[in-house]
């Protein structure tokens, strides 16, 4: 037995019985886990990647147009929070 595996065993023999019962149920879940192959890893990340919708023109946002909108956002809620009027960003208030 390496050094390991009798730590850890040391660290179980710690617990209480109800933590044990836990701990080994934690344990048999985490042993019936496959692990993920890179490439399937990288198919099921592809399935959740956010593809930004095109507005009415067609046009697709880039990211440099998030993190502007986002910014504009923030500035008017910060001229807003100390009393100054919020800019719509297209010339009216």
């Amino acid at each position: 037995m390496n050094t390991l595996a009798q730590e850890i065993i040391e660290k179980f023999r710690q617990l209480e019985p109800d933590e044990r019962q836990w701990m080994l149920s934690v344990l048999q879940a985490e042993s019936n886990t496959a692990p993920i192959s890179l490439k399937a890893w990288l198919k099921e990340a592809e399935t959740v990647r956010f593809q930004p919708a095109a507005d009415a023109n067609g046009h697709i946002p880039s990211v440099s147009d998030l993190v502007n909108e986002a910014r504009e956002e923030r500035d008017g809620d910060i001229l807003h929070s100390i009393g100054l009027r919020r800019s719509t960003g297209n010339g009216t208030t």
